[in-house]
């Protein structure tokens, strides 16, 4: 862990970075928690675990590396929206709130990369906030239509 929150190095020893899609295996502690074949993208990574968010809903599952598989999530999801908008800002935590929204906590990125959001997101999106969060992250409060 860094000293200072923010500063983390999001690598994973398998690989495996934020934002990428996958797919849960087809294993036995899987099934046993319902997750077999469950697709979602990464939404935090750890040397060796992996936070999977399932759903719009921000079911999120930790998880062994080795529990997970690349695959593409179908194009016609609001979750593959939300994951490219995720890789977008260059995403590395999420977090969910029924009153205010979905925040996306990231290093930084450049102006530009809200206009790309904006059209990523498209009726989806009722409101966009961007706002310092602690010394060395930002947070991108996104607020959408059910």
């Amino acid at each position: 862990m860094a000293r200072f929150p923010g500063t983390e190095s999001h690598s994973n020893r398998s690989g495996l970075t934020p934002g990428e899609a996958v797919r849960c295996r087809r294993s036995r502690a899987n099934a046993d928690r319902g997750l077999a074949d469950c697709r979602g993208f990464l939404a935090e990574v750890r040397p060796g675990r992996v936070s999977v968010l399932l759903n719009m809903l921000g079911r999120m599952v930790w998880l062994e590396s080795e529990d997970v598989l690349p695959e593409p999530l179908p194009e016609t999801e609001a979750l593959e929206a939300l994951r490219s908008v995720y890789r977008l800002l260059g995403g590395h935590r999420i977090e969910f709130d029924e009153e205010e929204g979905i925040t996306i906590f990231t290093s930084g990125f450049s102006a530009e990369k809200l206009e790309m959001v904006r059209k990523l997101m498209g009726n989806r999106l009722l409101g966009l906030e961007v706002a310092a969060h602690g010394v060395h992250e930002m947070g991108v409060l996104l607020r959408q239509t059910d």
